[in-house]
């Protein structure tokens, strides 16, 4: 979809450079007053927090959260795992989001396209402990391929969603 030079369209509502700016500098600095964003971005407070409410509301902003180490916090390591459903079905597959959904050491996992089916993020201490926390899931059928993680080139945080839109504004 597309909107004005000023707006990106969205499925449920247009964001424009405004919107734009109060999500980029919620994104550097989540914890900044409603008085210190109105600043940054050229309004005053009450607009400005009628405008976050919105995107909020909207589902832009879907939460404030800190940006914690993990690897620090229990020694852990982190592990990406590919998965491929072995005689895929739709059920297998709902079954499988089931059970990630209840595992606490897979912080991330994505269906994807292509030759396999689930792309995991999991935190374990080890190559054993990462085993084990996939053992629940190996009952559906599943083939893996798991890969320590060595370093985090790039992580969510790093991105700027100034920069991923600059060209749709």
């Amino acid at each position: 979809m597309t909107g004005s030079p000023d707006t990106i369209m969205s499925r449920t509502r247009a964001v424009d450079r405004l919107d734009l700016k109060i999500m980029a500098a919620l994104e550097r600095n989540g914890r900044m007053t409603k008085a210190e964003l109105s600043d940054v971005v050229g309004l005053s407070v009450t607009p400005c927090s009628t405008r976050i409410a919105k995107l909020e509301a909207a589902g832009f902003i879907k939460g404030y959260h800190a940006d914690i180490d993990l690897e620090r916090i229990g020694n852990l390591s982190q592990f990406t795992v590919v998965v491929s459903i072995q005689q895929w079905t739709p059920e297998r597959a709902r079954q499988f989001e089931e059970l990630v959904a209840g595992i606490a050491q897979i912080i991330e996992c994505d269906a994807v396209f292509g030759s396999v089916d689930f792309v995991m993020r999991v935190y374990a201490t080890d190559a054993d402990h990462c085993r084990e926390v996939m053992e629940p899931l190996l009952s559906i059928g599943l083939d893996t391929i798991v890969f320590p993680v060595s370093r985090t080139v790039r992580a969510l945080y790093d991105v700027s969603i100034t920069a991923l839109v600059a060209k749709k504004i």
